[in-house]
């Protein structure tokens, strides 16, 4: 049923193909879901079954037809893909965390995301490298912290003409690091 709302959006927004390979994609998924609309459909399942109680037969049995012709029966397979090479990564990077390169890498750098950090601490098998993994990430939320202390010190009248520095932008990093870069998604 073609790509989920992000990333078709995603691709048209940047750029990512031309109407003519989006008319031939969506003109395959349109008769796919016009197909599906025609055929038959198995049997609802105890929720739908539930839920078409409360409709009238004859109503219900269209409502689930076309309900069910018009749901993707596969993932988008953008995510899947986004999805397969978060783990492999995950992965690689929770092995290869006793190394001293990975770990001046991850010190010069704003460190993981929570999102990602969780996906990696559960990927971690030994207790040393899970150890580093927190003590490197409990010192850039703290120092992040420090930066948003900063910035809030700096926002009051009495200290505005010090100007900013670092901090500035401490917030958005604060975001990106609580959540995730606005432009993945976990």
């Amino acid at each position: 049923m073609g790509f989920c709302r992000e990333h078709a959006w995603l691709a048209t927004n940047r750029g990512l193909g031309d109407a003519l390979g989006f008319a031939i994609i969506y003109k395959y998924v349109i008769r796919t879901a016009l197909e599906r609309l025609d055929k038959g459909v198995p049997p609802p399942t105890r929720r739908w079954a539930n839920l078409l109680k409360r409709i009238p037969e004859q109503v219900s049995a269209m409502v689930y037809k076309a309900v069910f012709a018009l749901t993707p029966q596969k993932r988008c397979p953008a995510c899947q893909q986004r999805d397969e090479m978060v783990s492999i990564i995950v992965s690689s990077l929770a092995e290869d965390l006793g190394q001293a390169e990975l770990e001046g890498a991850l010190r010069a750098s704003d460190g993981l995301c929570l999102p990602h950090l969780r996906l990696c601490l559960k990927a971690v098998r030994d207790s040393v490298s899970c150890e580093k993994l927190i003590t490197i990430h409990r010192e850039k939320l703290e120092a992040l912290h420090a930066e948003l202390a900063e910035l809030i010190r700096k926002n009051n009248y009495r200290f505005m003409k010090e100007g900013l520095g670092k901090e500035g932008d401490s917030w958005l990093r604060a975001v990106a690091m609580m959540v995730g870069n606005p432009k993945s998604r976990q």
